[in-house]
Parts: C-alpha cells; structure tokens; sequence
C-alpha cells in the first residue's frame, strides 16, 4: 500500500517540524548548561574573594587579643560580606530557578502548540 501525496506531504512536514523542534531542544539545553556553568563560575569566585579577605583579616588580628577595635571593626564587616555573599548566592540560585521554569514552560507550551497542530493519524 502506497502513501497519497497528501500523507506523503504530511509525514515530510512531520519530519522537518521534529527536526526543529530538536533543535530548539538543543539550544535550550546548550542555554541552560551555560547559564548554569555561569553560576558555579561566580560561585567559585565569590568563595575564593571569601577566603582571601578571611586570611586577610587572621593576618591583621593582634597577637594579644582579640579587643582590638580595628579587628572588632573588619570582623563585623567580614560577618556582613558573608550574609551579603550567602543572600547573593540565594538569590542567584532564585533567579536561575526561575529563568529556567520559564524557559521550560515556554518550550512546552510551543512543543504542545506543535503536536495540537500536527495532524493526527
């Protein structure tokens, strides 16, 4: 049994509207490693900045004690920059989160878009 010209056009659509979806897929895929090799990146540079004003601050402690009020002074500090560093990485992780669900949702949405159109056999 032969296929009719109109199956033969609809299985063709069929195979090019699957090849873009693909390759839709794939950008996303390649858009979401991206964004997340991104984060890791900042992440690590937040740690390493972290720890080199952690060494900086062990460094400028009197030997004594610890009273002093310079050292009081960059402690405090120090305690605010990782709150601020802990709240940043939080909301990173928030935002990524977020960019991601939407970016999912809206290729569902565009791949169910797809198949609702596709006809049926």
């Amino acid at each position: 049994m032969s296929q009719s010209p109109s199956q033969e056009k609809t299985g063709g659509a069929g195979e090019a509207e699957d090849a873009f979806k693909e390759e839709g897929l794939a950008r996303l895929r390649a858009d979401l490693r991206e964004a997340v090799r991104a984060q890791e990146q900042l992440q690590g540079e937040l740690r390493a900045a972290l720890g080199e004003l952690s060494e900086t601050l062990g460094r400028a402690a009197p030997s004594s004690g610890r009273s002093d009020p310079e050292y009081l002074l960059l402690e405090r500090r120090l305690k605010i920059v990782e709150r601020d560093l802990t709240l940043a990485t939080q909301q990173l992780q928030s935002i990524l989160q977020s960019r991601i669900w939407r970016t999912l949702v809206a290729a569902g949405g565009l791949l169910l878009g797809f198949r609702q159109g596709a006809p049926r056999k």
